[in-house]
């Protein structure tokens, strides 16, 4: 299993709001598929659950604060 990331726009959003959608599947063609009626996505990245569990809290200190600086 793995977590893909997209960057979203709501088909019917008239102000193009990006939205960052996170989703759990075994493939990105099922990731997709689950959001492409109602969504505009650009796949942003792709996270393996089985070695996620794995690191520990402290291996990316920053994460938070770079997706905050380039959302």
């Amino acid at each position: 299993m793995y977590q893909f990331i997209f960057a979203a726009i709501r088909r019917i959003d008239l102000t193009n709001q990006i939205q960052k959608i996170r989703i759990t599947a075994d493939t990105e063609r099922a990731a997709r598929a689950q959001f492409a009626r109602d969504f505009v996505l650009v796949f942003a990245g792709k996270i393996n659950l089985q070695n996620a569990s794995a690191l520990s809290a402290n291996t990316f200190p920053s994460i938070s604060f770079a997706e905050v600086v380039h959302a």
